[in-house]
């Protein structure tokens, strides 16, 4: 386990590889967020994207996949504090996403036991083009038994 005195700034995490289906993206789209950009192929494709694109809330879980398994699982996280999202570019059916998270910030608070640590994230396709920006602003718990 890593804990807020084993990270570092500027430290990155290489996230792992998810393809999303046009069957995800309208599974996801039907239950979630029902826009016909995202549950009509046939009106998405008069839409502005010119085709079927999967939600942003669909790309949001898809990177929560992907850093569970990079980071949280490796991580002696508490919770999130606040997150900032931004979605330059659609995803479409058959979307290779990979991306890689670093850590802007750490701040050391020995009084609460925990640190404050952003993490920056990029999910890029598979032609490397970023599709979701988030920032993300943790706590991290201090090594046990230390003062």
């Amino acid at each position: 386990m890593l804990y807020a005195e084993d990270l570092t700034e500027g430290q990155q995490f290489q996230l792992g590889e998810y393809t999303i289906s046009e069957a995800e993206i309208l599974q996801f789209a039907r239950q979630y967020d029902p826009v016909p950009i995202h549950t009509d192929p046939e009106a998405a494709a008069a839409g502005p994207f010119g085709g079927l694109i999967a939600s942003g809330f669909n790309t949001i879980a898809i990177y929560q996949r992907l850093i569970v398994e990079a980071v949280w699982s490796k991580v002696a996280a508490i919770v999130g504090r606040s997150i900032e999202v931004r979605l330059p570019a659609p995803v479409r059916p058959g979307t290779r996403l990979t991306g890689r998270s670093e850590i802007q910030k750490i701040t050391l608070r020995p009084e609460r036991r925990d640190a404050v640590v952003i993490f920056r994230t990029e999910l890029t396709d598979g032609e490397g083009k970023v599709v979701l920006i988030l920032v993300l602003d943790v706590l991290i718990r201090l090594r046990p038994g230390k003062a």
